[in-house]
């Protein structure tokens, strides 16, 4: 209402000047009045409180005349001011200032500012300062100078990155991929030293593998840019490099003759980095196409997790007390449960767009199944170790799938289905008294 009585005013007192023209304050003659919110940017109006706005004209001598409009108590109020051409020139210059810094200015994506000091932060708390520590540290234990050197470098990982961050986009992608960098340069810093018979919790190997660390956050942050990924398909690249890796590192393991071992565990290292480096590789042409969202690598990995742990948890029940089943069938039986389980979460993943709270929540789910699983088999005071494992499995898949439902995520046509059967659960029961055979679904899923 205040408004539309001020456009009144303004409408009926210029109707009432002929003789007046109004013409813009600035040079490239777009700006013809001026809001509250320029004015306070304006030299010229700090005197002038509560503007509501102003308008510039020229008078029939040539002269100019500045007409402002002030509220106060409710009422608006117009005063003109005759200014010289001087300052008519002195407020197209700062206006034109404004302009311009208006047009250079740059708008920086911080969605994950925030997030990405709280990764830094808990990451070198919790792995890199104690490392560091081991690092400075004098031979003979010096309990007052480690710490010192823990708690300087645990802040330092909060303060650098805030003060190198100040100016460039931080987004989610760049603070998960700076923590997976961190992560994965931690690993192949650590492993590069064992190779070469370093300890990393020594003093030589600590420096190397929090350097290593470091170097990763550095890629892993600069790759968000340099390759425009997103944190879905960032995320995806990285579990798929760690699936590669096991698997490299497990591939090994069956070649190697137990009894007479060929290999050590440098071996073991040397082919999980160099799983590494392929999956890296592999999961960046795979994921080139496919529209990942941000919670797509949750749902990829529990369902690789799951199915590497599934084939080797059902072989547990074949197996005899005299270890019938050797291990390299055990490996065997989850790499090829890793391959399945990876096929599954990369046909969910492709035909639906996960958020990031809906792929948590759903790996979430599955482990609250898990445990509920497990929980019911140890009220049942069983002692059986793949009672306890298979239970607390088809909790995770069961939970995970429940908690799909409920949610129901992603923005697809497709629609997944989880249904349980009662009549299949009620004939089963029968037929053990009865002794008849039957058959029938006991839940499916359809995704």
């Amino acid at each position: 209402m205040y408004f539309f009585t001020l456009l009144c005013l303004i409408c009926i007192e210029t109707n009432l000047d002929f003789d007046n023209v109004q013409i813009p304050f600035d040079a490239e003659g777009q700006i013809y009045e001026i809001d509250s919110l320029m004015a306070q940017q304006i030299s010229f109006f700090e005197d002038y409180s509560k503007i509501r706005r102003a308008f510039l004209f020229l008078e029939p001598d040539s002269s100019y005349v500045i007409e402002i409009y002030t509220q106060k108590d409710k009422v608006f109020l117009r005063k003109r001011i005759g200014v010289s051409e001087e300052t008519v020139l002195e407020i197209q210059k700062e206006i034109a200032a404004l302009q311009t810094q208006k047009k250079t200015k740059v708008v920086y994506d911080r969605s994950g500012y925030g997030r990405f000091l709280r990764n830094s932060f808990l990451f070198a708390y919790g792995v890199q300062a104690p490392l560091t520590a081991i690092a400075f540290t004098a031979d003979d234990y010096d309990f007052r100078s480690s710490t010192a050197v823990y708690m300087l470098s645990s802040a330092a990982s909060f303060f650098i990155p805030l003060m190198l961050t100040k100016k460039c986009d931080v987004s989610k992608a760049h603070a998960d991929l700076y923590l997976w960098g961190g992560i994965h340069g931690l690993y192949i810093a650590g492993a590069l030293s064992s190779i070469v018979d370093i300890k990393f919790y020594e003093r030589g190997g600590a420096l190397i593998t929090v350097s290593g660390s470091v170097i990763g956050e550095y890629i892993g942050f600069q790759s968000v840019n340099k390759f425009s990924l997103s944190l879905g398909r960032g995320s995806m690249i990285y579990i798929i490099s760690d699936f590669t890796g096991l698997s490299a590192a497990g591939i090994l393991g069956l070649i190697d003759n137990w009894q007479d071992p060929l290999f050590n565990y440098k071996h073991y290292l040397g082919a999980s980095l160099i799983g590494f480096g392929g999956g890296i590789a592999t999961g960046a042409l795979l994921t080139k196409n496919i529209d990942l969202a941000d919670g797509d690598p949750a749902i990829f990995a529990n369902c690789g997790i799951v199915g590497a742990l599934s084939l080797p948890i059902i072989l547990t029940w074949f197996d005899g007390p005299g270890d019938n089943i050797s291990e390299k069938i055990y490996i065997s039986a989850g790499l090829t449960g890793l391959g399945l389980g990876s096929y599954v979460g990369h046909r969910i993943v492709k035909n639906k767009n996960f958020t990031e709270n809906a792929g948590d929540n759903i790996v979430l789910g599955g482990l609250a199944g898990a445990l509920t699983g497990a929980g019911c088999v140890f009220l049942m005071k069983s002692d059986d170790s793949k009672v306890y494992y298979t239970a607390a499995l088809a909790g995770d898949i069961i939970g995970a799938l429940v908690t799909a439902r409920l949610i129901n995520p992603g923005d697809s046509e497709k629609h997944s289905r989880l249904r349980f059967y009662p009549e299949t659960m009620i004939s089963l029961a029968l037929s053990s008294v009865c002794d008849t055979p039957t058959r029938g679904p006991l839940v499916s899923f359809s995704f």
